[in-house]
């Protein structure tokens, strides 16, 4: 019986089930993002980091954009983005739109404050469409 050809594809498949199985659990349990809920339990470190936008505003002498942002069990950071690189990456501050959805970010957790070095998700600029020609 162990040689016949039946049990060898059997035992195959079986393990190819096993191998596929749990390369889905655990590419469904784990995230290579960070929620703030989570993040502000954690070390001083960078991290990719998902939350939600509460509010936001604009620090008065304008050098860095402020946004709090929630996590899933209701946790909240304030993340700290300088101006200079939202206006590199996305042009003029006063075109650029922030949603009240989720943000994703890459920063420095210092412990308090999230220093935002990249948005990955969550901010956008508004697209001008040029005239249409007729």
């Amino acid at each position: 019986m162990k040689n016949s050809p039946n049990f060898r594809y059997l035992l195959m498949s079986v393990g190819l089930f096993v191998v596929f199985a749990l390369v889905g659990y655990y590419a469904t349990t784990s995230s290579s993002y960070t929620d703030v809920s989570d993040l502000v339990k954690m070390k001083p470190g960078v991290y990719l980091v998902r939350g939600d936008v509460v509010r936001w505003w604009v620090t008065q002498d304008r050098e860095y954009l402020i946004i709090e942002l929630a996590g899933k069990r209701g946790d909240q950071v304030t993340a700290k983005v300088p101006v200079s690189y939202i206006e590199k990456k996305y042009g003029p501050l006063s075109q650029v739109i922030i949603t009240n959805g989720e943000m994703v970010v890459k920063g420095y957790w210092d412990g308090r404050v999230l220093h935002v070095q990249d948005i990955l998700k969550g901010c956008h600029s508004a697209y001008q469409q040029p005239a249409v020609n007729s």
